[in-house]
């Protein structure tokens, strides 16, 4: 039953993740053909971003309300609704009040990840035995980058060849197969939602994921290190990168496109030895952590020093590669430590906190860019990574006190 539940869960993730990207093709698409405005394109992040923080602030209330699949299946199937209405928007002609409402629609479809995302992610404990979960969560990256990678390549050639309002259709097919999956998935020793009657106030749940991560050491240290590797990581953003290629590496901007292909084939190469490799990472979880964030900090330094563009693609792919470790320990330290009915309420709180340190760093990182030079944003990553690495050698042993202090 588990080996078949986390089968529908991954084909099921795979089609929604790979649906999320042609919508995104799609989506962009549309709006410029619909404004020729680059500004209007860049509304999408900040809106998509907004809104999941405010989702995941509340996920903990639906959470308990419709459980793990109820939250996870309800998300999908209103995703698909959304889409389906959404698809009647690609077929209108331009005006300023189309474009609202397209806009609407990008903060109601985010809305509903907010609390997808964690519902998901906690569900894979309960679907795997506990000595798997390393290379299941390994298994599940290395697919949501192979979705990625080929969506954006696939999704631009169809947008090119047949529009926005294909893209928008091919989305809604992978949205019902994704809906029909996720329902199929049968959880042993589920917890059940919370009664209506529960007496708890709504303010109370939503606290619940920070307190648990507050008494629990392990996720004390992941949410301190996670917080500085995601204003860190902001660099490595499209606009930061694309005015690196310019202006420091001093070539055209397909290098901006190789550039990223490196980061994720870091990212695809990490998984895929997260599989082979699952026992030694769960031994040496601490070590592999910590050497990860290291590595990061200095392919940053590097980067930003470097004016070869043959060697900024071999650092990304390192830095992709240490990224994609650290993530993958981290992950499966937090299924195991965090509590089963808590789980995805720590996940919730870790989605609003690094999407405001996101959106918040974007913004700092973008200004500096503009008045320090591009190389200088990239000096700041490296010192705050090599910041968090030193924190890890400090607080690494804690990584280990994977149960909840009262």
């Amino acid at each position: 039953m588990k080996k078949k539940g986390f089968q529908f869960l991954w084909i099921g993730q795979s089609l929604a993740n790979f649906g999320d990207v042609l919508y995104i093709v799609g989506l962009m698409a549309l709006i410029y053909r619909l404004t020729g405005s680059a500004g209007n394109m860049a509304i999408v992040p900040f809106l998509s971003t907004a809104s999941r923080f405010i989702s995941a602030l509340i996920a903990p209330i639906i959470l308990d309300r419709l459980g793990l699949k109820g939250a996870l299946v309800s998300s999908q199937f209103c995703k698909t609704f959304l889409l389906f209405l959404f698809s009647f928007l690609s077929l209108l002609p331009a005006s300023a009040q189309n474009v609202i409402i397209i806009f609407a629609f990008v903060v109601l479809i985010s809305f509903l990840d907010g609390w997808a995302t964690p519902a998901r992610s906690a569900m894979v404990p309960l679907l795997v035995s506990e000595h798997k979960l390393m290379a299941a969560n390994s298994f599940l990256s290395m697919l949501d980058q192979t979705m990625a990678m080929s969506g954006w390549a696939l999704g631009g050639l169809l947008a090119a060849r047949f529009g926005a309002s294909f893209l928008i259709g091919v989305t809604l097919v992978l949205f019902c197969l994704s809906s029909f999956c996720m329902v199929l998935i049968r959880i042993v020793n589920s917890c059940p939602p919370e009664k209506d009657d529960d007496e708890r106030s709504k303010w109370a749940r939503m606290k619940e994921g920070w307190l648990t991560v507050w008494h629990t050491p392990a996720l004390r240290v992941i949410f301190a290190i996670d917080s500085l590797c995601s204003l860190a990581d902001v660099v490595w953003i499209a606009a930061i990168i694309y005015v690196f290629v310019d202006q420091a590496l001093h070539v055209d901007s397909s290098w901006w496109g190789y550039i990223n292909f490196s980061f994720f084939a870091g990212l695809m190469l990490a998984s895929f030895f997260g599989v082979r490799w699952s026992e030694t990472l769960n031994k040496h979880s601490a070590s592999v952590a910590t050497t990860g964030t290291l590595l990061t900090g200095i392919m940053t330094l590097i980067f930003g020093m470097n004016t070869l563009p043959i060697l900024a693609l071999i650092l990304t792919v390192v830095y992709g590669i240490a990224v994609q470790f650290k993530t993958i320990v981290f992950l499966t330290i937090e299924q195991k430590c965090a509590p089963p009915n808590q789980l995805a309420k720590v996940y919730a709180a870790q989605d609003a906190l690094l999407s405001i340190l996101f959106g918040v760093g974007s913004l700092l990182f973008g200004f500096l860019a503009d008045y320090l030079g591009v190389r200088s944003v990239f000096f700041l990553s490296a010192l705050l990574l090599i910041t968090a690495f030193f924190l890890l050698l400090t607080w690494g042993k804690n990584l280990n006190r994977q149960r909840v202090v009262k």
